[in-house]
Formats: C-alpha cells, structure tokens, sequence
C-alpha cells in the first residue's frame, strides 16, 4: 500500500512538472508572472529539433564545454586516464516559447542575463542528446544532497546542461621506450546516433595549468593539453562517419627519479667492476667475489625493474631494460676476462721450459712479429690483457651511453 502511494504521488508530481512547463493555448500568450518559456501542447520529446527546421537546413550543432580540473590518476598497468571535470552541453531547441519581455531575463541573481537557471530534471521533459564518449570506460556524476548539475535556458533557445563529472578513457600507450616513453591521450565526444551530415558540434577546453593557483598532482608524467587533432574529428565506423569533438591530453614519463634510483646504481656498478682489473690475478677470493657480488647485485635490480615496469605489448625489452641488461653483459664479461687470466696462469707450462721470443725479431725492423708471437707474450705476461681490457672495457661503456643518451631517438616509436 505504502509503496503504491509513493508511486502515486511521485507520478502526480511529474505531472505537475510537465504541466507547468506547456503552454497555456487558452489564453494565447505567456503568463509574464509565472513562465519566461514554456513548451507548445504539441512538443514531442522524443523528436530532435533539427527535424522542424526549414527543408535544407536540417542539421544541428552541440557544443561542448570543458572545464577540467587536473588529471588525477594514470594507470599505466590499465591504460586508463581519469578526469575530473566540468561537463557543459549546449544545443538549439528552436521549439521553444519565449517570451523576450519577462522580467526574468533580465534577472543575474540566479545565472548570467538572458538566461534562466532551472532544475536538473526538468531536462527530463525535453528532447536531449544521445550522446557516446569513444573509448569510456567509467562516468560518474557527483552528487551530495542531489546530483551536482544544473540546466540554463537562453533567451535565444538554447538549451545548457552542466554536470561534475569524473571520467575514465582509455588510451594506447607503447612502453617499448619507457622510462623515455611519451603518449597522447583522446578524449573524443559526439552524438551516439545522427551522423556528421545531421549533427556537427564544437567544443572548447580550460587548461588548468593556466590558472595561477593551480598546483599539479604527483603524478609520474608531465600533462599537456591541447586542441583535437583534425583527424580526430571524424569518427569513422561500420554506420557512418560522426562528428567528435574533445581535447588531446599528452603525457611525457619523468624519468628523472630512475636516473637516481636505478641508472646512477649500475653506472656505478659497472665502474667498479673495472677495479677488478688492477688486483693481482693471483689474490683469486678478492677479485673474485668482487665481481660475482657485482654480477648478483646488478641481476637483483633488474628483477625489481622488471617487476615494477609497465608491461610492453611486444616481447622487446624496453629501454631501461636493454640499459640494465648491456651493464649485466659487461659486469658479466669482466668475470670472463679474469677467467681467462686466470686460466693462463693456471694452465701456462713451467718458466724453466718456456722459449722466450722478442717482438723485435732479431733488430729486424722491416719484419713484424708474428700472430703467435704476440699471444705468447701475453701469456707470458697475462697482466697485458688486464691492461688491454681496462681500456676497452671503458671506451665501450662511454660510447654505448653516448648513444643512449644524446643519440638514440625515443619519440619514433609514440603512438597517436
């Protein structure tokens, strides 16, 4: 019974609502103390407005408006962006009776001159927008003792609904360079049904970072934003091409922690391997557990990198991970070095049968010493090869971070 009469008395109160927003026919003009506008009797809410308008002029435009706040939240492990905004929506209603004389228009107590301030739900009882926002994943409207919106109707029939939103789009990311890695995001708006050849739309977009009080949230990128791109206005699908309007959110990773946390680390690390090359061979546990202790330290660190990265859609490694992986190859070709030192001074035959040979050949200078000549003289000396190592070791370091970090290009491989 209970729930029967609330039924009722939420019924009668729509009703009432929609009642008091026709027209009144019998009297043949606006009620200047109760209504500024009103719907015709015969208003249909189902039908857009574009449909009543003269033959060859059938088509209308949505304009769009948004007030963003700040990114609050990047999931690189979802590829989802979340945005708090302000979601404004602005279209012709031409069907609309209104009387331009009532004083309430010229009323700024409740809104800007020339337009009335309505509630949220009289929306209800006029025709409205389908709307579809490409690639959404979650829209949420915010809401406290009621929803956070409201409704403005222009002198000239135009019809603005705002909303507080929250919205979550995805958006393609590539890791293949991370930590150098760079996106852009989309946010893309427009009809859900009519076509660019019935409904077109604008839209323009507030930068937070414009505002002087604005402080930017810890994020792991730097945030730009920026006007859609021309080839992002055409939506192109399987039922026609649609208008879509929206901004361009670009994100740029801060690298700058993993310099400290990570890059810094197996510089050094790599560096240090290279003292390996000045302790006698002979001092074997010294030199030894030196460069294994580096070599378990260096692997650690690329677990926990690889743990914490975000994961590419290819089977590459990215960039920290080929930087990682090229210090583990060096560390681990140091250990191979003294191997093999080690290895002549173990396996060389005794000093009182070796033949001693001198690179001079006799004081023959037209005369190069042999291949074989050389080799021997390092494994009479296997220190030469510590020498030779220490300098090739460390030019080649140098140059692959040369590249790394002044040459290699990261932007090639941003996806838009």
């Amino acid at each position: 019974m209970n729930t029967y009469l609330l039924t009722l008395i939420g019924l009668s109160k729509v009703m009432t609502l929609l009642a008091s927003l026709h027209c009144n026919a019998t009297r043949g003009r606006l009620n200047k103390e109760q209504m500024a506008w009103c719907v015709p009797r015969n208003y249909e809410v189902t039908k857009p407005p574009f449909l009543y308008k003269r033959e060859g002029n059938q088509k209308m435009n949505l304009h769009f408006t948004f007030s963003i706040r700040e990114i609050s939240e990047v999931r690189d492990s979802d590829q989802v962006l979340k945005i708090p905004m302000y979601f404004t929506v602005e279209w012709e209603e031409n069907r609309l009776v209104v009387d331009e004389g009532h004083r309430s228009w010229d009323d700024d107590s409740t809104g800007p001159k020339d337009e009335n301030t309505e509630e949220a739900e009289t929306l209800k009882h006029l025709w409205r927008p389908n709307l579809e926002i490409y690639g959404l994943e979650d829209f949420h409207n915010h809401k406290i003792l009621g929803e956070m919106a409201g409704l403005r109707i222009t002198k000239t029939k135009f019809i603005k609904y705002d909303t507080k939103v929250t919205i979550e789009i995805s958006c393609q990311m590539d890791f293949n360079q991370y930590p150098f890695d760079k996106h852009t995001c989309t946010f893309q708006v427009g009809s859900y049904f009519y076509n660019k050849n019935s409904m077109t739309c604008s839209s323009q977009y507030f930068d937070p970072s414009a505002e002087s009080d604005f402080l930017e949230r810890n994020l792991q990128h730097h945030v730009k934003f920026q006007n859609l791109s021309e080839n992002r206005k055409v939506v192109r699908l399987t039922s026609g091409e649609y208008a879509a309007c929206g901004f361009e959110v670009l994100l740029k990773r801060k690298h700058e922690p993993l310099v400290y946390q990570v890059y810094i680390p197996c510089i050094l690390f790599v560096t240090v391997s290279w003292i390996s090359f000045i302790i006698d061979p002979k001092v074997v546990p010294g030199r030894m557990s030196l460069l294994v202790i580096l070599f378990l330290v260096i692997i650690n660190v690329f677990n926990n990198v690889k743990a914490s990265a975000p994961a590419a859609a290819s089977s590459r490694l990215n960039a920290i991970d080929r930087f990682i992986v090229t210090c583990i190859f060096s560390i681990f070709s140091t250990i191979i070095e003294y191997a093999i030192v080690l290895s002549i001074l173990t396996l060389r035959p005794g000093r009182e049968s070796e033949r001693h040979y001198s690179l001079s050949n006799g004081g023959n200078e037209d005369i190069k010493p042999k291949f074989w000549h050389k080799i021997f003289v390092i494994i009479e000396n296997p220190r030469i090869l510590d020498a030779i190592s220490i300098i090739t070791f460390s030019s080649g370091f140098i140059l692959f971070n040369l590249h790394y970090w002044f040459i290699a290009d990261y932007d090639k491989k941003l996806i838009n």
